[in-house]
């Protein structure tokens, strides 16, 4: 079967890029803010300038930790049909990551989201045949703020068999959610060969990472824990107006924290992303530009070209409703992500809109992913295909409904399973009938699809660990 594909950056360009990123570590240099990671960085070579929290890294020092990153890694799960790897040629996909805002089920208002909207976008993503990972959807604004992120990471592991993604903004957050997934898994050595947790740690573009940040990624580096370098440089604001410059800022970045990953802790797993965007400039608001999705294709490549797997979002539409614009955006997005060579080991975004997150968004986008694997395989030229006897014994102006053929291979086209035409307002045309039966599916599945729990004795020793953690935090 014959699948288009295309590329998008040449080798001199990929090349041009990923020197340029070198001299910009070596020259202009990092700021760091966390004391650890710039002694671990001194002591490999690097120029420390322990005022300023300024390093400089020498194209030596950034070779050797690419050289020692993992070039494939495991992402685990509880239930271990869940498992997967990345950088083997398949893509997954991925719930959008953390929005304070959710808009609401059952009313359709956005509003701030709670620890119960995360078990329910969890139970969504764990029975939607397309999310294969999860990232921690929405904010337990429920709970004390030093809480949330483990109170959010509990309720997802609570309520999904699959694979979890979360962020760690400090090194005793990051302990506490090692700790928490270790007592899943039963000990420490099953966590670092499938690992059941993930984090996406964002350096602050430009050149810029944060002390929390830093150290929670170094914690879990030590861990076995995949940590996701994700930097969201904007043209013309923390990035150059050109997209190029704001490709090598963004590239810079996760060069650079991969460095620290790699020699605070060699084999440490990382993943390569970028969120690289446009600024709009009559507004002063993020763009929706053709250079956002030219950028993050681009990224990918030099992923590619380092070996690393590539993490890339794709689906954060442009509308605040679930509506025909936002998914037309959306289907486009991904089919074009896809036909890219190469396409991403993990899409991130099923499920989210512009600043907040819908359950509905999460059903519908499932669907996208369907047609859009369905076209981007291509069509299936042979013998059977071509079916010259079944044409020959219909003849002119006959037809093909009765053919055994026809009985063989009709379940081969793509046919949508939220069905439009089941809905009477179809042919009133409005927008909203998608939404409509998305919502229909959403109660249907909260209703009926019930994830494996964890054992109760697993389930007493993370609230012990809770417990403990609130105690650390003062609360």
């Amino acid at each position: 079967m014959s699948k288009p594909g295309t590329f998008f950056l040449t080798p001199e360009e990929i090349e041009s890029i990923h020197n340029a990123s070198l001299q910009v570590l070596e020259k202009t240099g990092i700021k760091v803010l966390s004391k650890d990671a710039l002694d671990i960085l001194k002591k490999a070579g690097a120029k420390v300038d322990y005022v300023a929290n300024h390093a400089f890294l020498p194209r030596q020092i950034v070779e050797e930790a690419l050289e020692m990153s993992p070039k494939t890694i495991t992402y685990g799960a509880r239930n271990q049909k869940y498992e997967f790897l990345l950088n083997q040629g398949a893509t997954h996909f991925c719930t959008d990551g953390d929005p304070p805002f959710i808009l609401d089920w059952e009313t359709g208002k956005q509003r701030y989201s709670t620890t119960e909207d995360i078990a329910k976008c969890a139970i969504i993503a764990d029975y939607l045949d397309h999310a294969h990972l999860t990232w921690v959807m929405l904010a337990a604004t429920d709970v004390p703020a030093p809480m949330q992120e483990l109170v959010s990471i509990c309720t997802c592991l609570r309520n999904t068999e699959k694979h979890i993604e979360n962020e760690a903004l400090s090194g005793k957050s990051a302990q506490f959610q090692i700790e928490i997934a270790t007592a899943i898994v039963g000990d420490s050595k099953r966590l670092r060969e499938r690992p059941i947790i993930s984090a996406v740690q964002c350096p602050f573009s430009p050149l810029k990472y944060d002390k929390g940040i830093t150290e929670g990624a170094m914690e879990l580096g030590k861990a076995g824990i995949p940590v996701v370098l994700y930097p969201l440089p904007i043209s013309g604001a923390t990035g150059p107006v050109t997209p190029a410059g704001t490709m090598v800022v963004a590239n810079a970045d996760v060069l650079g924290g991969l460095v620290i990953q790699e020699l605070a802790n060699p084999g440490a797993p990382v993943v390569y992303s970028a969120g690289a965007g446009t600024l709009n400039f009559k507004t002063g608001s993020l763009g929706e530009s053709p250079e956002d999705a030219l950028m993050q294709i681009g990224l990918g490549q030099l992923a590619r070209y380092y070996g690393l797997p590539n993490e890339r979002p794709v689906f954060y539409g442009a509308s605040k409703l679930t509506k025909s614009q936002s998914n037309h955006h959306t289907v486009e997005a991904l089919i074009t992500n896809l036909l890219m060579e190469p396409p991403p080991d993990i899409v991130l975004g099923l499920g989210g809109l512009e600043g907040a997150t819908s359950l509905e968004a999460m059903v519908i986008d499932n669907e996208i992913i369907d047609y859009a694997l369905k076209f981007t395989r291509g069509i299936e030229v042979n013998e059977a295909t071509l079916a010259l006897d079944v044409i020959n014994a219909a003849g002119p102006g006959g037809h093909f409904l009765t053919e055994e053929h026809t009985l063989e291979h009709f379940r081969d086209i793509w046919m949508p399973r939220l069905d439009m035409s089941s809905l009477s307002e179809i042919n009133k045309g409005g927008p909203e009938s998608l939404g409509v039966l998305a919502h229909e599916k959403v109660k249907e599945i909260l209703a009926k699809h019930k994830p494996a729990p964890l054992p109760e004795d697993v389930d007493k020793e993370i609230c012990r660990i809770l417990k403990r953690a609130e105690k650390e935090f003062g609360l």
